[in-house]
């Protein structure tokens, strides 16, 4: 996926939880999600132009062997972020995969990083924990080479705990008295989390309890909406203003070649028949002359012979009305046709 779109200065990683009960040993349980229960998906997409350029399913724990893989938040983030490896950008996460391992891991990689971190972190420490004692709208700065965690208090009793290699000053929003680390979080996070509410909205799965035809189908939804932000940049004049209208235009552009040959069967209904040749059948100039073609007429010969002999066969050279007696019939037998179809060939 990244050969067909660059992604932007700032990427998010976070999960999706695909709506499934069926039978499957993977199935997972996230109470933050509307689903609750489904498949979990990985995807790292870009913050801005919702991109999703890289994604993994979660399968469970792996037999040993050749696809054994480690399920761990390092682990998932580092295969993750392979394709964009070198390429100085900035990584979203949430308090599920920040660490100060994850942190020193991505900036060898040359990728920055800003996320919330647990509170329950032994690296943390004690002043930057939540206290009654902190004034609300306070905040701390700590530096330590290239990282950076800051520690806000929103609300009395609460506070929000962020890792960053992106910043290295103490830098506060003058208007919201925020620092600037968090504008820029809560600018970036939501990617993910977008994707998946434009999947839910237009979504082309149907019902079913086969866990693979809800991989197909989470496949098809992020293809969809990758094809429209791909659409809008190559086409900005032509792209529909909803993406309903272009999801529409782009299912009957897939279906044209198949829409124009049912449009020639004939063993249709009624309904079904018309509405495929009004959209998809021979053009309205010549269906209405096939309609008028008259079935008789009268035969070119006669007419000279000054005489209206009535005709139902046609010339096939000059598709005229002929009459018996003005035309001929070839007979040839079963060899002579097989040998001029052979010098033909």
């Amino acid at each position: 996926m990244m050969a067909s779109f660059s992604l932007g200065e700032y990427v998010v990683i976070d999960e999706m939880l695909y709506p499934f009960r069926g039978r499957c040993r993977w199935i997972q349980y996230i109470p933050s999600k509307p689903a609750k229960y489904g498949i979990k998906m990985y995807a790292l997409c870009d913050a801005k132009f919702l991109y999703t350029s890289n994604l993994e399913f979660y399968c469970g724990r792996q037999p040993e062997g050749p696809f054994v893989s480690l399920n761990s938040p390092f682990d998932v983030v580092k295969r993750l972020v392979a394709p964009i490896a070198n390429s100085n950008r900035n990584l979203t996460t949430d308090n599920y995969y920040t660490s100060v391992p994850l942190s020193n891991y991505l900036l060898e990689q040359n990728v920055t990083s800003i996320g919330t971190m647990k509170k329950n972190k032994k690296k943390i420490p004690p002043k930057f924990l939540p206290n009654k004692h902190r004034a609300v709208q306070s905040t701390l700065f700590g530096f330590q080479e290239n990282k950076m965690i800051t520690s806000h208090v929103p609300k009395k009793n609460k506070g929000v705990l962020l890792l960053s290699t992106l910043y290295n000053a103490d830098e506060i929003d003058p208007t919201t008295n925020k620092p600037q680390v968090i504008m820029d979080y809560n600018a970036t996070k939501g990617g993910v989390d977008t994707v998946d509410k434009m999947c839910a909205s237009y979504s082309v799965s149907r019902i079913t309890r086969r866990c693979p035809c809800v991989i197909f189908y989470s496949f098809m939804n992020i293809a969809e909406i990758n094809a429209h932000v791909l659409h809008s940049f190559a086409k900005p004049r032509d792209s529909p203003k909803f993406r309903g209208i272009f999801l529409k235009n782009m299912a009957l552009t897939l279906m044209k070649e198949h829409l124009i040959f049912r449009a020639s069967l004939p063993m249709l209904p009624s309904d079904i028949r018309a509405f495929l040749n009004s959209n998809y059948g021979p053009p309205a100039e010549k269906i209405h002359e096939e309609r008028q073609a008259p079935k008789r007429g009268t035969c070119r010969s006669c007419v000279a012979e000054k005489k209206r002999t009535s005709a139902s066969i046609k010339c096939h050279r000059c598709n005229g009305f002929t009459c018996k007696r003005h035309s001929k019939t070839a007979v040839v037998c079963n060899q002579c046709q097989k040998e001029d179809d052979s010098q033909s060939h």
